[in-house]
């Protein structure tokens, strides 16, 4: 079925494995508080409530880290279907997790969802270019542009006719 799965598969992976040193690291910016201002113009401090949506974000984030570690080492252990599904508990802790999406790109890969596989290389790099790190996308480009490939070459083998040994009518 995929002539390529194993090559898109390890070039993801080595991506993957190699992201640490392109990460940048961001300055911390000071927050400017949490409050709301009331009908008269005075300022309502919010923090208490602000604070915990901002632990719950943490949390989820943090638990979407270790979802995210267990995916990837269940994938190389080749435990793919679950992969999968730890990849997504940890994308949808955190949609915005590039990582995540591309340990459930490069599992859906090798499980044959070759559109599924698409989707999470184009939502990784678009996240990655939304935050300016176009050295990163740029290099997801690569199996993005593979699986595209064999999803084409696919659809064009099944569409085209069976070719006949000798021509009708003769």
């Amino acid at each position: 079925m995929l002539k390529y799965s194993y090559l898109i598969s390890a070039f993801s992976s080595v991506i993957i494995a190699s992201l640490p040193l392109f990460q940048t690291v961001a300055n911390a910016q000071e927050e400017p508080g949490c409050f709301i201002l009331d009908s008269s113009g005075q300022i309502n401090r919010l923090d208490p409530l602000c604070k915990r949506d901002e632990q719950q974000k943490l949390r989820n984030a943090m638990k979407a880290q270790e979802l995210y570690q267990q995916g990837f080492d269940l994938g190389r252990k080749g435990q793919y279907k679950e992969s999968v599904a730890l990849s997504t508990q940890a994308i949808n802790l955190n949609p915005s997790f590039p990582e995540a999406h591309m340990v459930r790109a490069d599992a859906q890969t090798l499980l044959g969802n070759l559109q599924g596989a698409v989707e999470d290389f184009q939502k990784a790099i678009d996240i990655y270019r939304a935050r300016g790190q176009s050295q990163i996308a740029d290099m997801l480009l690569v199996p993005l542009n593979s699986l595209q490939n064999e999803i084409k070459f696919e659809q064009e083998d099944q569409g085209q006719p069976e070719v006949e040994d000798e021509p009708k009518g003769k």
